[in-house]
């Protein structure tokens, strides 16, 4: 596989704050809902819900609109039937990243989705979107790379992979993934990159997870299964670095490494295909179940503090909503569903 440069981010503009990527990734979907021609006035409704709620709502919202009217004049004028036609099919056929990809180089060309890319604060998390592997929410997916190497996604996972004849480097954009290593026959290094570093392993089996947050510095998070990964902040060799071994896993930022703690069986589940939870937050399980389902899952406040342990099965096109069922079974909570993609868990 040959090597593939990057998308370099420079710094944000003064008077824009950078959007969470959970949050650019439902501006995405609402766009694309929006303009395939198929939006139903309950879709209309949820949106306007949706863009209502928080004022990074209405940011993302506003700036993936100007992105778009960059584009092809907006998605209220974004062309005559057959466009509809053609990116419904790109939606049912390969998910967003085929759409957005639909929308950008069916209007002024890749020369307007650039400049309209460069201009947009959270371009890094569109590269996301365009990753070389994609997981779509609820899904996961393994892979096996050329060198042998086990990759596998959990879901709402974006992955670049840059093979080259010096090393062999995968750039985690967002999401988790377990890494098994396989051994390179040319003897070229394993690399795996993400937001807050770097991580060399030595033979091994590993977990690692970013999710971003509002702030742009969320951390990143090792897990060691088998062997031990060396962790370089920053990715940086002359930066903070810390050796991780089975059994361990820590957090790290471009700036600090926290202390290794045991590893948190629970939070793993998914490798098996369960969701898993132990004496968790009620706003801490919807935020992370919310990233396995598409559109946006609520924790009202007067609930946020409810803990509750359990484990449910991930697979099936309703398992979230049956892990949703369960808790209201089991807590004092009451789940209002307003559309497929707007749902609340309040007080009962």
């Amino acid at each position: 596989m040959r090597a593939r440069r990057g998308v370099s981010a420079s710094s944000l503009p003064p008077d824009e704050s950078p959007i969470p990527a959970h949050v650019v990734d439902a501006a995405i979907h609402w766009y694309v809902v929006l303009a395939s021609g198929t939006a139903t006035a309950q879709d209309h409704a949820a949106f306007a819900c949706w863009r209502s709620e928080s004022s990074a709502h209405a940011a993302a919202w506003s700036r993936f609109e100007a992105m778009g009217g960059r584009l092809q004049g907006g998605p209220a004028r974004l062309a005559p039937a057959a466009t509809h036609a053609a990116l419904t099919k790109a939606v049912s056929a390969s998910g967003r990243r085929r759409a957005l990809k639909t929308l950008a180089w069916g209007g002024l060309g890749g020369t307007a989705f650039y400049l309209a890319q460069a201009q947009l604060p959270w371009r890094g998390q569109l590269a996301s979107v365009l990753a070389d592997v994609r997981t779509r929410a609820g899904e996961r997916r393994d892979l096996v790379l050329e060198d042998g190497t086990r990759l596998r996604l959990n879901t709402a996972t974006a992955v670049d992979l840059r093979f080259s004849d010096s090393e062999r480097r995968i750039v985690l954009r967002e999401g988790e993934i377990l890494v098994e290593t396989g051994a390179d026959a040319s003897g070229r290094p394993l690399v795996v990159e993400s937001p807050a570093g770097t991580l060399q392993p030595v033979g091994t089996r590993f977990i690692v997870r970013h999710v971003a947050d509002e702030t742009d510095c969320a951390p990143t998070q090792l897990a060691v299964l088998e062997g031990a990964v060396r962790i370089h902040a920053d990715g940086r060799p002359d930066g903070e670095t810390a050796l991780l071994t089975a059994g361990q896993q820590a957090r790290f930022t471009r700036r600090r490494i926290e202390a290794p703690v045991p590893l948190d069986e629970p939070s793993h589940g998914w490798i098996a295909g369960t969701f898993s939870a132990e004496g968790m937050r009620l706003a801490d399980l919807l935020s992370d179940l919310g990233r396995y389902r598409p559109g946006a899952l609520h924790c009202a406040p007067e609930v946020a503090e409810l803990r509750i342990t359990g484990a449910w099965p991930l697979d099936g096109p309703d398992a979230t909503d049956r892990i949703l069922d369960t808790l209201e079974r089991r807590l004092p909570v009451r789940i209002r569903r307003y559309t497929r993609y707007w749902v609340t868990v309040g007080p009962r």
